[in-house]
């Protein structure tokens, strides 16, 4: 940071305005601030102090109290700073909190403290504001930008008045602040964090790994790991015997239940014979209706063949023709009825199948019901377990929540630094928004107001030429006009006179010219014109003028108003520039672009503000969540203890039953689900055994429909050529007597149709009941009924000698099962152990030695600084021994500090004249004053050699070269002199006389009644 120019207004001393340029002094200039004491030269340090910072160089006085009581009341205390930083320039501007008079009225007001931060141009105009006006914006903003805080930048950059030992002095924990700032190595300590905290995880789980193995032999009520592997081989062949006995009794029962299910089909078949056979009795009932109907139908046939004979011929098409339809449809219908029948065929196949289940399904009923009075017996320690357990994930739930929200505060923290950067670094680019928008809505406000001028001279343009044109118009009316009326009122005198001759008498005097001869009197015309037809021409001449002198006076409105739009086009585009030629969407979309990122930056800014509020709540919510988080702990390893010791005691338990029956409620509803299951398959079978009886029966009915209806096609190709035949007979010769007896014998198709159709009904029914009785017949000739009694007592016998075997199988094989699955979980746990442990080993001995827990206590952040720190000591102690004239050196003390104190960064002196080290504090006052300004200098050469983030390419000392004797002062401003060829602008205040002489550029402060002034003596300019 370079300051450039120094504005201070009614601010300490300086009771008006007083302006500081330093480029004034010179490239990189090494000055001296002088004057008298109290005329203000520390002020100007406080000054560009509190520009950056808020704050003096001391900070032991209020910015308020820095207010000139010389200066006059309307004058408001302010300080401006240009200053140069990596190339960039930069305007800060602080105003203090003060009172100052009313605007109106008598009384004072009080005038809040504001702040405002701008980038500048080459040459100091303003490009953007970075800081509008809150106090604390510009406060960070600069902290940014400067990468110091106001402690540090008085510690490293400015060496106030009495404050020369502070940074000489300070502690390792303070100095470890100021220089991880200086040489950016807070990366180190997040290394430190990281490492800390994965070592103490791996502990926690080591110790939980401890505890699990404990839990899980104590849970299987086991002594030791060799007791559990003595029962395993005693137990294996025992297992294997009782599974072998229930296998076979459950073969046994197998074989009973199918016998049984076999013998129940069976039984259902003989009572769907009988069934049949009630049916056919009843059938037949019908027959002699039946008979009476074929009888009445032979009748009407016989009437038919002696019908007309080309009706009896076009009857017997079409019934030919109605015969063989209903021969395709009962083919149709028989085709259908065969597939119904394949696939009630297949359904009662494949319900057979699933009838196999069944027992099965039954059996697992069975095993379920037990296995639900077993779980019964856990429940007392199930709720204990629960209960624990509840307890323990509550608290391990609340403490890894806590941890959780705690690493989440640390990465929102660290989110909302990379976010404010982000944003302050956009709000920089977005400054200049406002602006542009408010210039750019100018610019197109003016451009839609030059396109509605180019608008307007188009139409005056019209007009115009439209007003010229009727210009010309009106002129020739108007002359025509007056042509017109000077030829009727000639016209009008003529027959004026014309009557007036006739008046005339000879001898008698005219009444014109008194003359008593009339030798040409003037002669009567037909056409006459009368008075009023002249006033008429008069009138339309009067009304011709009128209308040519409007037209005129129009014309020349037009002609005005064009050369006053011509005029204001030529301003506009003159205004506009560019913008007059370019497109108005293009002009648009330029002011749409800067109204988009004028409210983004307004967006910008108050996110900016929003992220720093935020970034304070997380501060104050981490510190205290850690202190809860260490009071949580404890009280989360005792629970978890409670709840693994009651959660292996209930797994030893639960392992004597299968994984899924461990509990009762999924049981309970898989027992129901099996009822349902059992109870859906035996009715899905009788579905499809009935549905096979109806499909069976519906085939044989179908196929009796197509006998039928062959007979039926047969029966009218017979009829056909018999009618054909009576056809030919009958032309010669009628069979009937007379027309009543043929008609007496005939009947209508209705009556017809529905003889066939009862008959045909009846006739198919019968033949589907005979072959379904047929069919049972078949199937049950060699066939007796079963005895159902004795099957199902054989049945329940072997179901209860399989009760019998698989509960002896299943108490051996439970113990089995459990001891297992004891040994399998604990070679896990021992792996894990042995993982666990060895990760300690590495993370464990990091993170020790990462954070200065072992041998000196430095940590790794420490002991990089600490390596900086040598690199500053190197170059500190070349200008100390100097100055000294070769009796100290600077030096890291290697000696860790007593007790717990961090340790690594502390300073000594090595004093060659006595060959030992000591403290810095043992120095006098001129002795600590060349070796802070020799740190100082030490310090700004090597953080400029490493090119970090941060530029200390300013040096301000106050005081303090009166300590020294003239060979140190000389020595002092031999290296100053160094530093400033280096490039570093350095300003000294100090009373020694001798200074004005080795220094010729100088800042003089002089003090007067009326206020201190500053002026610039000796510069190169």
């Amino acid at each position: 940071m370079t300051p450039l120019n120094l504005t201070m207004q009614a601010f300490g001393p300086f009771a008006g305005t007083q302006t500081i340029d330093f480029t004034a002094l010179g490239r990189s200039p090494l000055f001296l601030i002088n004057g008298p004491t109290g005329a203000g030269k520390s002020s100007i340090l406080d000054a560009i102090c509190f520009a950056l910072y808020g704050q003096t160089t001391g900070n032991e006085r209020d910015p308020a109290q820095m207010r000139c009581d010389q200066a006059d009341a309307s004058l408001l205390t302010e300080v401006t700073l240009d200053f140069r930083l990596r190339g960039v320039e930069y305007r800060v501007r602080r105003v203090p909190q003060q009172e100052r008079p009313k605007a109106r009225g008598e009384g004072t007001t009080t005038h809040n403290a504001e702040a405002q931060l701008w980038r500048l141009k080459e040459g100091g105009e303003v490009e953007s504001c970075l800081v509008a006006r809150k106090v604390n914006d510009a406060t960070a903003e600069l902290h940014t930008l400067i990468g110091l805080d106001a402690n540090q930048f008085r510690q490293v950059m400015v060496l106030p008045q009495g404050k020369f030992r502070e940074l000489l002095l300070a502690e390792s924990k303070d100095r470890e602040k100021i220089f991880s700032q200086l040489f950016q190595t807070q990366i180190f300590q997040r290394i430190e964090e990281q490492l800390s905290a994965q070592a103490k995880q791996i502990e926690r789980a080591v110790k939980d790994h401890r505890q699990h193995i404990s839990g899980i032999l104590a849970g299987g009520e086991l002594v030791g790991e060799a007791a559990l592997e003595q029962e395993l081989e005693a137990l294996t062949p025992q297992v294997e015997a009782a599974r072998q006995a229930f296998e076979r009794a459950q073969q046994q029962r197998r074989t009973a239940e199918i016998k049984r299910d076999e013998a129940l089909a069976l039984e259902r078949q003989f009572e769907a014979r009988d069934a049949l056979a009630s049916d056919k009795a009843r059938h037949l009932v019908q027959q002699p209706h039946i008979e009476s109907m074929q009888a009445r139908l032979a009748q009407s046939t016989h009437a038919q063949a002696l019908h007309s004979p080309k009706t009896a011929l076009d009857q017997a098409q079409h019934a030919l023709t109605t015969a063989q339809a209903e021969h395709q449809q009962a083919h149709t219908a028989l085709t259908t009825e065969r597939t119904s029948a394949e696939k009630a065929q297949r359904a009662w196949e494949v319900a057979q199948e699933r009838q196999t289940e069944v027992p099965a399904l039954r059996e697992r009923h069975r095993q379920l019901t037990e296995f639900i009075e077993q779980g019964q017996q856990l429940s007392a320690l199930q709720g204990r377990f629960q209960t624990a357990q509840t307890a323990w994930q509550q608290a391990d739930a609340s403490l890894k929540r806590d941890e959780k929200q705690l690493d989440s505060i640390r990465q929102q923290g660290e989110a909302i630094g990379i976010n404010l950067e982000r944003l302050q670094a956009e709000l920089q680019q977005l400054a200049s928004a406002p602006a542009e928008l408010n210039r750019h809505n100018n610019l197109l406000n003016q451009r839609q107001e030059l396109d509605e001028l180019t608008r307007q001279r188009r139409e005056l343009t019209a007009q115009q030429q439209q007003a010229t044109d009727a210009l010309k118009r009106l002129q020739s009316e108007a002359s025509q006009a007056e042509h017109h009326a000077t030829e009727q009122e000639m016209r009008w005198h003529q027959g004026q006179a014309a009557l007036l001759a006739l008046s005339l008498e000879v001898n008698a005097p005219c009444p014109v010219c008194g003359s008593l001869d009339h030798p040409a009197p003037a002669a009567n015309n037909a056409n006459l014109v009368t008075q009023a037809q002249v006033e008429e021409a008069r009138a339309a001449q009067e009304y011709a003028r009128q209308s040519f002198q409007g037209a005129e006076r129009h014309h020349q409105q037009l002609a005005q108003q064009i050369k006053y739009n011509a005029e204001q086009v030529q301003r506009l585009t003159q205004q506009l520039g560019e913008w007059a030629s370019q497109p108005l969407v293009e002009l648009q979309k330029t002011c749409d672009e800067w109204q988009r990122q004028t409210a983004r930056q307004t967006s910008v800014e108050r996110e900016t503000h929003q992220q720093i509020a935020a970034r304070d709540t997380l501060r104050r919510e981490w510190g205290a969540l850690d202190k809860q988080l260490k009071a949580q702990r404890p009280a989360v390893e005792k629970a978890k203890e409670d709840a693994l010791r009651l959660e292996s005691q209930r797994d030893q338990l639960s392992q004597s039953l299968p994984e899924n029956a461990r509990e009762p409620e999924a049981m309970r509803q898989t027992l129901t689900e099996l009822e349902r299951q059992v109870s859906h398959i035996e009715h899905a079978w009788e579905v499809a055994q009935q549905a096979l009886s109806n499909s069976q029966t519906q085939l044989a009915r179908a196929e009796e429909q197509l006998r039928g209806a062959n007979e039926r096609v047969e029966r009218s190709e017979k009829s056909l050529q018999q009618a054909q035949t009576e056809w030919q007979a009958a032309l010669q010769q009628s069979p009937f007597e007379d027309n009543a007896a043929f008609q007496a014998a005939q009947l209508d198709d209705t009556q017809r149709q529905t003889f066939t159709q009862q008959i045909e009904a009846y006739q198919r029914r019968l033949a589907e009941l005979e072959g379904a009785l047929q069919n049972y017949q078949t199937q049950l000739a060699e066939k007796t009924p079963p005895d159902l009694t004795a099957l199902a007592t054989l049945t329940d016998a072997a179901q209860a000698e399989e009760n019998t075997q698989l509960e002896a199988w299943r108490t051996c094989d439970g113990r089995l099962s459990m001891l297992h699955g004891i040994r399998q979980k604990l070679a896990k746990a021992h792996a894990a152990q042995a993982e666990l442990e060895a990760q300690y080993q590495l993370w464990g001995t990091l993170s020790e030695v990462a954070n200065g827990r072992t041998g000196h206590r430095i940590s790794l952040q420490r002991f990089v600084l600490g390596v900086l720190l040598d690199d500053v000591l190197i170059q500190a102690s070349e200008r100390l021994v100097r100055m000294s004239r070769g009796r100290y050196q600077l030096v890291r003390r290697e000696d860790p500090s007593k007790g717990t104190k961090a340790s690594g960064l502390e300073l000594d002196v090595a004093d060659t004249y006595t060959g030992k080290n000591r403290s810095v504090a043992t120095l006098s006052g001129g002795e600590s004053f060349m070796a802070a300004l020799s740190l100082a200098l030490g310090l700004s050469d090597v953080v400029q050699a490493y090119a970090g983030g941060i530029q200390l390419d300013t040096l301000f000392i106050d005081e303090g070269f009166g300590s020294l004797d003239q060979d140190a002062l000389d020595q002092a401003i031999a290296m100053l002199s160094e530093l400033q060829m280096g490039g570093r602008m350095i300003g000294v205040i100090s009373h020694v006389s001798e200074l004005k002489e080795q220094m010729p550029v100088r800042l003089e402060v002089s003090a007067s009644r009326h206020g201190s002034s500053v002026a610039v003596k000796g510069a190169l300019l």
